[in-house]
């Protein structure tokens, strides 16, 4: 059984290199060409350049060696309508392998319409004393709440869980280690997917987070610049975020309350100032969304936190190493451009100007999945096929995805998460219907509104 398993990886191996090798190939041979189609064979050379030097630089990382610190964590997780899953996420965090008067856990309910509050209150109980809970009246976005729980604590060290995340045991003992270098503000922890077969969407997303994680993060780590530190499980040093505290909780964007890519703006104002690393031995484990309409609203979100974010990032990063700036602007470039290169590649040259199908384009397009989905089952060799659903992952984006982010850019400004009915940061013109609750109907309030507006309730 070992020799079958080894010599599978070794053929996947070297079936990778060999895809690396003829992508390398055919580059170099088309440059001589490239006065046939000028901006596809720049296009070409330059998304074939970045994507390679991601996987390249990739290879370099390395986590953040155990230095035996343990310094005081508060773990923030706040939390809306997630019935479901909050219960597990919590436990998870009381069964961390972190010693337990260094830990403090702090729930936060966002004016959930569900029994959000109900399940948290039902493991604050059993946990004698160890879960802090603040309770919102009514909702006032994720970013309201983290900086709720920011505040109910003065730990050296916050840590971020989303609510529908779990951690592994030895996780929090294994992501503070990065805090053992003075010059590191954050530290974001590697994220795998939770309900990975649940649906063929869900395998998609298996993939996608891996290379994401493992390549792209790990690339960025290598200069201490990742840019967003996800908020399925980061940590920020105390010292780093409080100066911007204020302005983070109530940044606006056009003059509009930003109520989503919390994480993203977070990290970009650490980053300005201190390393941002990842260590891929931290390991969270996230729900993804099962349904196509709900992972579509999930991706116009975050590319409209992405939008917003770039805009700031682009205007201090240009100070960090220069492989590590020029990855970022080439990585924002690139989703504009890419539209147009499909339609004129796809559409407009065989259709109009008559030229041939694009199956150069289509083949460039497979090769790039084939890198991404073959790493996967080298590295993943426990999933067994499910690599193959990363290929599958390319086209859909390309026929789905790829388009998003022109529509993100031109609502740049919705303050709406598409997929719940929060209230925070919707303006009096963007009607939502208050929801009922037993006791009382909740009154719909901007992400803006006083502190004293939202009487907070703390428990122990």
């Amino acid at each position: 059984m070992r020799l079958r398993s080894w010599l599978a990886s070794t053929a996947v191996a070297t079936y990778l290199l060999l895809i690396v090798a003829a992508i390398i190939a055919y580059k170099v041979a088309f440059v001589g060409q490239i006065e046939l189609d000028l901006w596809f064979g720049i296009y070409g050379m330059v998304v074939t350049t970045y994507i390679l030097s991601r996987f390249a630089l990739s290879m370099a990382y390395t986590p953040p060696e155990h230095a035996g610190i343990q310094p005081r964590v508060a773990v923030v997780m706040p939390a809306f309508n997630e019935e479901r899953a909050i219960a597990a996420s919590l436990r998870s965090i009381l069964a961390l392998e972190y010693p337990a008067d260094r830990l403090q856990i702090v729930a936060v309910n966002d004016g959930s319409t569900d029994d959000t509050r109900a399940e948290i209150q039902r493991v604050a109980t059993a946990s004698d004393g160890r879960i802090t809970v603040i309770d919102f009246q009514r909702n006032r976005g994720k970013r309201a709440a983290m900086a709720a729980g920011i505040r109910a604590t003065d730990a050296e060290i916050i840590a971020f869980v989303d609510s529908d995340s779990q951690l592994d045991a030895d996780a929090m003992t294994k992501l503070v280690q990065g805090f053992a270098d003075d010059r590191v503000g954050a530290v974001c922890g590697h994220a795998d997917v939770l309900n990975v077969r649940e649906s063929w969407l869900t395998k998609m997303q298996a993939v996608r987070y891996f290379v994401a994680f493992k390549v792209f993060k790990g690339a960025e780590s290598v200069f201490g610049a990742v840019t967003c530190c996800s908020g399925c499980f980061s940590a920020y040093r105390r010292a780093a975020i409080m100066p911007r505290l204020d302005w983070w909780e109530h940044q606006t964007f056009f003059g509009r309350p930003s109520t989503f890519g919390d994480d993203r703006s977070l990290t970009n104002c650490v980053l300005r100032s201190w390393r941002v690393i990842y260590n891929d031995q931290a390991v969270s484990r996230t729900a993804v969304p099962v349904q196509f309409k709900q992972f579509l609203k999930q991706q116009t979100r975050w590319k409209r936190s992405w939008t917003r974010e770039s805009l700031i990032v682009s205007s201090f990063i240009w100070r960090k190493h220069p492989l590590a700036s020029m990855a970022v602007y080439v990585g924002m470039i690139l989703p504009l451009v890419a539209p147009v290169i499909a339609i004129r590649t796809t559409l407009w040259r065989p259709l109009v100007q008559g030229h041939a199908a694009p199956i150069i384009y289509l083949v460039g397009i497979y090769s790039i999945a084939l890198v991404y989905s073959l790493y996967f089952a080298y590295r993943r060799r426990s999933y067994g096929t499910l690599w193959i659903y990363g290929i599958a992952f390319v086209f859909f984006y390309l026929a789905f995805m790829l388009w998003q982010t022109y529509y993100a850019i031109v609502t740049s400004r919705s303050s709406s998460w598409g997929t719940r009915p929060a209230t925070a940061g919707m303006s009096k013109e963007e009607t939502v219907p208050a929801v009922e609750l037993p006791a009382l109907a909740f009154a719909q309030t901007a992400a803006t509104s006083a502190p004293n507006d939202d009487q907070a309730v703390a428990s122990r």
